[in-house]
């Protein structure tokens, strides 16, 4: 892959940073590299200059983009940071213990493999790669030095996913055979037609230049496109659209409740069936995944109409019932769980759980900080972050191959132990 660090250049730099770094102490500062500033970068920005005026004991010293203008401002919110067009530059200071990635998805490995390299830690925005393979590289690499890679699903901070994780492994639901979820909104405009700066491009002058070449790496050449570069997430060179930029926020999360399995089975469909605007990628979007725990995922997602189906876990003993903590209609936006026995189960149910329906409140949208957090914290501690490489990875080939399924038009078989597509006739 271009831009990826050879094996062996990748062994000397990751050994010779495992031996010069440090487990940080708890007095110690944690300083960051913020690599990407778009509108998801700006919300780590915000996250991190939180953490830095509440506790000083992390300090953002750098950051970077390819586009001038939201560069200066970066730089202008974190005072005393160095601003960096480009990545590799950042990447060589000796002195930055993490970075935060959010830059398009097709950058994604190639930034976070380069870090890795250089010693840092990673936040890496999701979804964790543009393809699956990406994903095992950078999954097998962080787990070879030793480094931690918080995958941005802030969700599995939340409390909600723990707690149902925690109801899973007791057996309440009995064995879970079915999830489903959703992550739907209705934008008459056009979902990520996100604002044109006319000015800005590689012809820009001062704060309107943006380095294409840079941003371009190694997917196909091309012409400076507006649309393009500001709204990324339509074309299939830089994003997977629905799938890595909306599905993988509700995948990552029963995987860390159902269990941190790759799936054998995952067909993707769907459509552009509204929205005619030269994008690439679908505006309706389902996919469905079969798990060697016996179990099935299904994700149904639309840009063009909000209700999606209803949140739940079923299980042979009982049904465990959610809301859409993102977005969807407002009626569909609580902050509980409700646990309904089945109808063979009820009077076995209420004997040991104490009635037939359960509701565990305080189960909403707990916002970012708690992500990021976890990520310090295990910056510190070395322990493994709630969304890690591993889960990243397995989330990854659900999602990577719903998107192949869709655009090749054929089922995909997956061995979780090969680690590898399987060819079935």
């Amino acid at each position: 892959m271009a831009n990826e660090l050879s094996r062996r250049s990748f062994v000397g730099l990751a050994g010779a940073a495992m031996a010069a770094s440090r487990a940080k102490g708890a007095n110690d500062r944690i300083n960051i590299g913020q690599i990407g500033i778009g509108a998801r970068g700006g919300y780590h920005l915000k996250a991190c200059l939180r953490r830095q005026k509440a506790r000083g004991d992390v300090q953002v010293v750098a950051v970077c983009d390819v586009y001038r203008k939201r560069l200066a401002k970066a730089a202008g919110d974190a005072a005393g940071a160095t601003a960096y067009l480009h990545h590799q530059e950042l990447l060589q200071r000796s002195d930055i213990d993490a970075v935060f990635i959010a830059t398009p998805d097709h950058w994604h490995a190639p930034i976070a493999l380069a870090a890795i390299a250089a010693g840092k830690d990673v936040y890496l925005e999701k979804p964790m790669t543009h393809t699956l393979d990406e994903a095992r590289q950078v999954f097998e690499r962080a787990r070879d030095s030793k480094r931690i890679v918080q995958v941005g699903v802030q969700g599995t901070s939340w409390t909600r996913w723990h707690k149902v994780r925690e109801m899973v492994e007791s057996g309440m639901l009995g064995q879970v055979v079915a999830a489903q979820g959703t992550y739907s909104r209705n934008n008459p405009d056009g979902d990520w037609n996100w604002d044109i700066d006319p000015e800005a491009g590689p012809q820009g002058k001062g704060d309107n230049y943006i380095d294409w070449q840079q941003w371009i790496g190694a997917a196909p050449g091309r012409a400076f496109d507006a649309d393009r570069f500001f709204r990324f997430r339509k074309y299939w060179d830089y994003s997977g659209g629905i799938a890595t930029d909306l599905h993988y926020h509700i995948v990552a999360p029963f995987h860390l409740a159902l269990g941190n399995q790759h799936p054998t089975r995952v067909v993707g469909g769907g459509g552009l069936w509204v929205y005619n605007d030269g994008r690439e990628v679908p505006d309706t979007f389902m996919d469905s995944a079969d798990y060697p725990g016996k179990y099935t995922i299904t994700v149904e997602s639309s840009q063009v109409n909000e209700v999606g189906p209803v949140t739940m876990l079923r299980g042979t003993k009982a049904t465990l019932f959610l809301g859409d903590e993102w977005e969807g209609p407002k009626n569909r936006q609580f902050d509980h769980a409700q646990i309904v026995a089945e109808q063979p189960y009820r009077k076995e149910f209420a004997a040991k759980w104490g009635k037939e329906e359960i509701v565990i409140p305080g189960l909403g949208n707990e916002g970012d900080d708690k992500h990021v957090d976890n990520f310090f914290d295990c910056v510190r501690s070395r322990q493994e972050p709630n969304c890690s490489a591993s889960l990243g990875y397995t989330t990854m080939t659900h999602i990577g191959l719903a998107v192949r399924s869709y655009r090749e038009g054929k089922m995909f078989h997956f061995d979780p132990v090969k680690e590898e597509v399987v060819e079935r006739g």
